[in-house]
């Protein structure tokens, strides 16, 4: 079972046995199969979670470009956001639901909306750019997300090649390197 599993388990045993994630590899593909779900945060960025509609699950990812399902009996692609295929057409890092609340609920999706920027080539939409850099999600960010997870979070993004520079640029224009670095803050310095 994943880590995400197990907590699930641990925080609402009865809620969560149906929800467990498998991985098969595929060549050089990792593929997950989970069941539908929906999520509720309370302080923690690891939700209480249970069965839920597609769109229910495609609204809680963490880009719209992330939130695509493929149906393998009629063998399309399905858009339950309504933009994840013109986002990604169109390369841009948009978030489902409202940026500011999908980044405080887990504050670690400003770290992937960078990683995918990168490693896609994708444009932030202004909406998410502007909830990156907001003081709460800041706030939340240092707070709610362990120093491992963000560490896996920075390797993931460090490991390709091309997108290593930007991702450095990136993290230091979205206010976003002080979590990585564990520098002091501008008032911590003087």
């Amino acid at each position: 079972t994943s880590t995400l599993a197990t907590r699930l388990a641990q925080q609402n045993p009865d809620k969560s046995k149906h929800l467990e994630t498998a991985t098969i590899t595929l060549g050089k593909y990792q593929v997950d199969f989970v069941n539908l779900r929906t999520e509720k945060y309370t302080d923690s960025r690891i939700p209480i979670m249970e069965i839920g509609t597609p769109q229910q699950d495609a609204e809680r990812r963490d880009l719209t470009i992330n939130s695509l399902f493929y149906n393998v009996n009629e063998q399309k692609i399905e858009d339950f956001t309504g933009s994840g295929l013109a986002d990604l057409r169109s390369g841009l890092a948009r978030t489902p639901l409202d940026p500011l609340t999908t980044l405080i609920d887990d504050p670690l999706r400003a770290l992937r909306a960078v990683r995918f920027c990168c490693r896609f080539q994708l444009t932030a939409e202004p909406e998410l750019v502007k909830a990156i850099c907001n003081p709460t999600v800041q706030v939340a960010l240092g707070s709610k997300v362990s120093r491992e997870r963000i560490f896996v979070e920075t390797k993931q993004m460090m490991q390709h090649l091309t997108g290593a520079p930007r991702a450095a640029l990136l993290l230091h224009e979205l206010r976003l390197i002080q979590h990585i670095l564990c520098l002091p803050t501008h008032d911590e310095v003087q």
